[in-house]
C-alpha cells in the first residue's frame, strides 16, 4: 500500500494539480496501447517542493527525487517508445545491390512474410535466410512498413549455401523527399530545382526527390544492421514499373572448383554444347506444384578458365588440388538448380564417366525417356556474380559523393577482408594439417612398390606424398567415386552410365 503520510504536507490545491498532471500523461500513453512510468518533470510541478527533496510514491512506482534524474530517464523511454509515422515521409522506389555469403543462411527466399508474426520469427530465427536477414534490417531502419506493402521483387532465387555477388532486390523504401504543393511543384518544375514525382504510394501528391547526395544514406543505414555476411553494395534511384526480376537482362554464375583428377579440356567440349536456346528440362530440378511447361532458357556464353594468379587470394598453386578453375556461365534465365545440374555433368565428363556428347544427348528431350537420375553438383561453390540491367534502368550509387566520400567503399572493403582473413586462416591451417600428412615417412606398402606407368620402388619407405601419387595411379582404372564439388565425392560401387539409368 501507498504510504499517505508522505502527502500529508501538501495543499488540497497541489494535490488536485498532480493528478491532473497524472491523468494526462496517461491519457496520452493510451493513445498507442503503451502506457509507460509516468513523466515527472520536477522544474514545472508546483505540487513537489524541490528545496526539501521530497520523494513522491505514485501508482506507477516511479521515485521522483530532488534532482530529477528518473523523470529525464522516463522521458528517454518515453521517445524510445514512440511510434514512427511513417504518414509525415514519403516514399521511393530503390534497387538494392547486395553480396552475401551463403552458407550460413538457408536459401535467398524467406517464406512467406519473415516477420508477420510471433510463428514466423520463429521459424526466421531457427532457419534464417537472407531475405528474412535483410527485412529486419529495413524495419529496424524505420525505411519500411511491412514486407506485403513494399511492392517486393528479387533478381534471382539462390539455394541453401549458394553465394552472391551481385544481387538485386527492388522496394519502395523511406525517403527525405518532400511533399510540396501543385503551385511548389509548377514552380520546381519550371526552374528545373529538382525532379517531381507523383505516385500512388504518395497518394499522387506531388514530391520534390532529393539530389542523390542528399538521399537517406541507405547503404551505410543497413549495413549498420545486417549481419557481416550480408553486405549492401550499392542502392540506385528506379521508375515505379521497375521490376529486378523481369527487368533484368541477363544474370551471370560463376562456379568453382578444384581441376585435381579433372580433363579440364573435355569439360571445355561438353560445355560448348550448352550455349543457345535449349530445352533444359533434363538439367533441372522439376517441381511439379510450380507446374512449368516452358523449360527453354538461353545460354548466352559459357567458359571454364583458371581462377586468375592476379587473385592473390585464391590464385593458382604447384600442387593440383591448389589449381582452381571457375566455371563463367552467362544467360538470360535460369531453372530450378539448372546450373548445379549442368556443372554436375561437365565432372562426370571431366572423370571421363562420360563422353562430351552426353550433353547433346540429354539436350535432345524427344530421345530421352524423361529426366535421368544423377548427383547435384554441391551448392557452396555457387555464386551468382553478377545480374546485369540496362543502364537507363539502373545507374549504380556506390558513393553518395563522387570524388569525395570514399569511405563506403573503404568500410565495405574492411568489412570483406576481415572475413576473408577469418576464413583464410581456417584454410591455411588445415593446408598445414594436409602438409604434415603428406610429409610423414611410412613403410612403403607391397602393393604400390611395382605400379604400371610408375615404375619399381626400391625404397622400404617413403614420404606418404610419394607414396599417394602410385596409389592414385593404381586406382585410375576402377573409379569409385564421382566429384560433385566443394570437396564432395559420392562414393559408388559400379558406375551406369546416365543413359542406361531407369
Amino acid at each position: 500500500m501507498t504510504d499517505t503520510t508522505k502527502y500529508a504536507e501538501w495543499s488540497r490545491e497541489s494535490l488536485i494539480e498532480r493528478l491532473l498532471f497524472l491523468e494526462k500523461q496517461r491519457n496520452e500513453a493510451a493513445v498507442t496501447n503503451d502506457i509507460p512510468a509516468v513523466e515527472t518533470d520536477q522544474t514545472n510541478d508546483p505540487a513537489i517542493d524541490t528545496d526539501v527533496g521530497i520523494n513522491v510514491d505514485i501508482d506507477a512506482g516511479v521515485d521522483v527525487d530532488a534532482d530529477g534524474k528518473n523523470a529525464q530517464k522516463s522521458r528517454k523511454q518515453s521517445k524510445r517508445e514512440r511510434q514512427f509515422d511513417f504518414g509525415k515521409f514519403s516514399e521511393r522506389k530503390v534497387a538494392l545491390k547486395f553480396s552475401y555469403f551463403g552458407w550460413p543462411y538457408h536459401g535467398l527466399a524467406r517464406q512467406g512474410n519473415a516477420l508477420g508474426s510471433e510463428e514466423k520469427r520463429e521459424i526466421e530465427s531457427q532457419f534464417p535466410t537472407v531475405e528474412g536477414e535483410i527485412f529486419k534490417a529495413l524495419a529496424k531502419c524505420k525505411l519500411i512498413t511491412g514486407e506485403s506493402e513494399c511492392d517486393y521483387s528479387r533478381c534471382g532465387r539462390t539455394d541453401r549455401g549458394v553465394s552472391g555477388f551481385g544481387q538485386v532486390i527492388a522496394l519502395y523504401v523511406r525517403s527525405t523527399g518532400k511533399y510540396v504543393s501543385e503551385e511548389e511543384a509548377a514552380e520546381i518544375e519550371r526552374n528545373a530545382i529538382a525532379e517531381i514525382v507523383r505516385e500512388e504510394r504518395n497518394g499522387n501528391r506531388p514530391v520534390a526527390l532529393p539530389p542523390n547526395e542528399r538521399e537517406l544514406p541507405y547503404v551505410n543505414m543497413l549495413n549498420k544492421s545486417l549481419p557481416p555476411e550480408i553486405r549492401i553494395l550499392a542502392w540506385a534511384p528506379v521508375k515505379s514499373d521497375f521490376s529486378a526480376r523481369f527487368s533484368c537482362k541477363s544474370r551471370f554464375y560463376r562456379y568453382f572448383f578444384s581441376g585435381d583428377g579433372l580433363d579440364i579440356d573435355a569439360m571445355r567440349d561438353a560445355a560448348r554444347r550448352y550455349v543457345g536456346t535449349r530445352d533444359f528440362r533434363n538439367f533441372c530440378r522439376l517441381d511439379p506444384a510450380k507446374q512449368i511447361t516452358n523449360f527453354e532458357r538461353t545460354v548466352i556464353d559459357i567458359a571454364i578458365n583458371p581462377v586468375p594468379p592476379k587473385v592473390s587470394f585464391v590464385g593458382n598453386g604447384q600442387c593440383p588440388e591448389s589449381k582452381w578453375w571457375q566455371l563463367e556461365l552467362r544467360g538470360t534465365a535460369f531453372l530450378w538448380h539448372q546450373v548445379r545440374c549442368m556443372v554436375a555433368i561437365l565432372f562426370l565428363v571431366g572423370q571421363g564417366l562420360e563422353a562430351p556428347n552426353i550433353v547433346d544427348q540429354m539436350l535432345d528431350v524427344q530421345g530421352v525417356g524423361g529426366k535421368p537420375e544423377y548427383e547435384m553438383a554441391a551448392d557452396t561453390p555457387l555464386v551468382l556474380a553478377d545480374c546485369v540491367f540496362d543502364r537507363a534502368d539502373v545507374d549504380w550509387i556506390y558513393v553518395r559523393n563522387p570524388g569525395q566520400d570514399a569511405a563506403n567503399m573503404a568500410t565495405l572493403d574492411r568489412d570483406i577482408l576481415r572475413q576473408w582473413s577469418h576464413l583464410n586462416t581456417q584454410a591455411i591451417i588445415a593446408g598445414a594439417l594436409l602438409q604434415n600428412l603428406r610429409n610423414t615417412v611410412i613403410p612403403v606398402p607391397e602393393s604400390l612398390k611395382s605400379v604400371e606407368g610408375m615404375g619399381v620402388l626400391e625404397d622400404q619407405e617413403d614420404r606418404w606424398a610419394n607414396c599417394r601419387a602410385r596409389y592414385a595411379q593404381s586406382e585410375k582404372q576402377r573409379v569409385n567415386h564421382v566429384v560433385v564439388g566443394g570437396g564432395a565425392i559420392k562414393v559408388l560401387r559400379n558406375y551406369v552410365p546416365i543413359l542406361d539409368r531407369k
